[in-house]
């Protein structure tokens, strides 16, 4: 299994989800299997699906081969690596906006976010040639209605994507039997953590603190921690973190500001200390990012 730590994450062009944009399709063919892998780090949940040849997903400390009807998750801001194993090989990637995800349960008790937060070797593949075909289906589903259009594609669209949900959901449930009111539990805190996330996502040069992310959610910071913990399946401080850089890359990208004045507009102490940080995540500098051709996932 490669190191996460030795792959580039590859300059991405990821789309603006919104409440009136809650998800994107992207889709990756090879018509070669490639050596190289794809890395990739962004705000948006992704389930992926493969859907003809095979696939090799890599998180930090463990990998997944996909195979026809089987998929991938991936969490907000959690790197991960992929790469087409076969000929011909087809993927298609669902993106999802964290704030969206669940709209359509006016129950508010189930947590939605399960399938993306677990640890990867914990995370829900289809087992059976039923669930195998259903994954399937739904993703040519999904990629077609995408590229052709039609009358209310986007809401039939954003109904198949949680059926997809609740399929996992019903046996990651199963599964942990011992842990199924705890879970359940967390779906209903799941929307008071949410300003938390949004402070996250729209902080600028300085980091937001544990206590005021805390005090955001009505919260003390160990009550805080500790569900967010759970939720998300790393720490506030991490998420936070993850979450500025992300947003540091994307003006390296698309401005014509230096990485000076990028490093000093996000909150680093100089340009070294950005350029560490940035390293760290993306194996190349920040100029280098820069400079690298846009991948299609």
């Amino acid at each position: 299994m490669p190191n996460l730590s030795t792959i580039a994450i590859a300059r991405q062009k990821h789309p603006a989800l919104a409440a009136d944009n809650p998800f994107d399709i992207a889709w990756d063919y090879r018509y070669l299997p490639r050596a190289d892998y794809l890395g990739d780090m962004h705000y948006a949940l992704q389930l992926g699906i493969c859907l003809t040849g095979s696939s090799e997903i890599v998180y930090d400390g463990y990998s997944r081969i996909c195979r026809p009807g089987e998929c991938w998750w991936t969490m907000c801001w959690e790197p991960h690596a992929y790469r087409a194993l076969e000929r011909r090989s087809f993927t298609v990637a669902i993106n999802l906006d964290l704030n969206s995800l669940g709209q359509c349960d006016p129950f508010g008790s189930c947590n939605w976010l399960l399938p993306f937060s677990l640890p990867p070797e914990q995370r829900f593949m289809p087992e059976n040639a039923a669930e195998r075909r259903l994954f399937a289906e739904t993703g040519r589903r999904l990629f077609h209605w995408h590229c052709r259009g039609g009358r209310f594609h986007r809401q039939r669209s954003w109904l198949l994507i949680h059926q997809l949900l609740l399929t996992a959901l019903e046996s990651l449930y199963a599964v942990h039997k011992n842990e199924a009111a705890e879970v359940r539990s967390l779906g209903g805190y799941f929307p008071r953590l949410r300003p938390a996330i949004e402070l996250a996502r729209s902080a600028e040069a300085e980091p937001v603190t544990l206590a005021h992310a805390a005090s955001a959610c009505s919260l003390s910071p160990s009550r805080f921690s500790e569900l967010f913990r759970e939720a998300f399946g790393l720490s506030f401080g991490q998420f936070a973190a993850r979450a500025r850089l992300g947003r540091a890359a994307q003006e390296v990208l698309h401005s014509t500001l230096t990485i000076e004045e990028i490093a000093a507009r996000w909150g680093y102490f100089d340009s070294s200390h950005f350029c560490h940080a940035f390293k760290k995540v993306y194996q190349c500098s920040p100029m280098e990012f820069r400079l690298r051709k846009t991948s299609e996932f």
